[in-house]
């Protein structure tokens, strides 16, 4: 049988209203009734029910997590490094996976409602937050997010300066001294968007005209299937590019293996740079040159925000910006330059 409240109050000989001031810290109680309370405590090996002292509380506990697409190693870290960090407050994390579809990330947050959650994490999404917006000035639920911007209300997030990761691949493309380079992306997320902004700006500081600047962009079930349209029309040029810059670093590494299909060797032929550095990138023959994101850093800036909002400290900051850096590896090389094997 496990003990229980009244057992405590009986063995202590005090009320049980003295035990819950003492076990929950909820009220004045003298030095001698608090020692024989937790003597009792001791005594019958009592074990408070978390699911009671979480409702006396008004608190759960957990917290949920929406994602774009679990497929995604990037968003498959994200969770488990979120789960990690929310098990040490001694949060549990419900997830939840939206499909870059704003329809399933509504559904998603009407079940995010009714569970009782203590806050919201988001992580990623598209440009329209409608949802979001909706959902935080509606339930009162804490939201932060994290790579996904909302401009002009006061939810709290951490993003990653996107523009100037994309312009730091770009020029480290053109310092390689490639001048056709273009780029790959589905144009789906806010943060691909602003790579690619960044991507047009670095181009555009060397003069190269808008209709002249390389983009190459089709669906993500496109990009998953392993099929390229737009790469035959490139290739059809009479300038065909000699690098490619990949929106993340599943494209770029689809790039690479719809290259050799075309008979092309990378870095020998072309050079392929992605964004992310997912765990992957650096074990794959060639290993992907990428933008690295200090994922682990922005899923604890985020979350550190959402647990002071919780525990009603309030946010402190609520913009975060990181920066990324760039990581070399064997999947670029100089014109002219032996590849690095």
């Amino acid at each position: 049988m496990h003990s229980t409240i009244i057992d405590i109050a009986r063995f202590a000989g005090v009320s049980k209203s003295t035990v819950s001031r003492v076990l929950n810290a909820s009220g004045p109680v003298s030095g001698e009734t608090k020692k024989r309370v937790l003597e009792a405590v001791e005594r019958l090996n009592f074990k408070p029910n978390a699911v009671a002292r979480h409702l006396a509380q008004n608190r759960s506990n957990s917290v949920s997590l929406i994602v774009q697409d679990i497929r995604n190693p990037y968003y498959a870290y994200a969770s488990w490094y979120a789960e990690r960090i929310l098990r040490g407050y001694g949060f549990s994390l419900d997830i939840f996976n939206a499909d870059n579809n704003l329809a399933l990330e509504k559904s998603a947050l009407e079940s995010v409602k009714y569970r009782r959650v203590d806050g919201l994490l988001c992580i990623g999404g598209d440009k329209d937050a409608t949802n979001i917006i909706d959902f935080h000035a509606r339930e009162g639920i804490p939201v932060v997010l994290i790579d996904r911007e909302v401009q002009g209300y006061d939810i709290p997030m951490v993003n990653l300066d996107n523009v100037y990761g994309a312009r730091l691949a770009t020029d480290y493309l053109f310092g390689l001294g490639h001048r056709r380079i273009a780029f790959a992306t589905s144009d789906l997320t806010l943060p691909e968007r602003h790579r690619m902004e960044g991507f047009m700006a670095s181009c555009r500081d060397r003069g190269i005209g808008r209709d002249d600047i390389l983009i190459l962009s089709q669906s993500e079930e496109e990009w998953a299937e392993g099929t390229c349209i737009a790469c035959e029309d490139i290739f059809a040029s009479d300038d065909p590019p000699t690098a490619f810059f990949g929106s993340n670093d599943i494209k770029a590494l689809r790039l690479i293996r719809l290259l050799r299909r075309r008979g092309f060797s990378v870095p020998e032929d072309v050079s392929i740079i992605g964004y992310d550095d997912i765990d992957i990138s650096a074990i794959v023959v060639p290993s992907l040159t990428t933008i690295h994101q200090p994922l682990n850093e922005m899923i604890e800036a985020g979350t550190r925000m959402l647990m002071s909002i919780v525990d009603g400290s309030g946010p402190g900051s609520v913009r975060e910006m990181a920066k990324p850096w760039l990581i070399e590896r064997e999947s670029t090389r100089r014109i002219g330059e032996e590849p690095r094997l």
